[in-house]
């Protein structure tokens, strides 16, 4: 029965399953909104280490351009 739901689309299947839970284990505000919308605090993605070290990079990126 769950094979042929899968079949219909109408159960989540194994893609499906491992999006819901990087969702699950990213930030906490995330939420899922509609089908492929997502909506995420900018503050709480300003603030993480991952966006802070992009932060440092780019600059360090643009600051080597400037300096050409």
């Amino acid at each position: 029965m769950n094979t042929l739901l899968r079949l219909l689309g109408l159960a989540p299947s194994a893609r499906d399953r491992e999006i819901a839970q990087l969702v699950k284990n990213s930030y906490k505000s995330v939420r899922v909104v509609g089908r492929g919308t997502i909506k995420i605090d900018a503050q709480e993605v300003f603030d993480s280490p991952e966006f802070q070290w992009a932060l440092q990079r780019a600059q360090e990126i643009v600051d080597a351009q400037r300096r050409r």
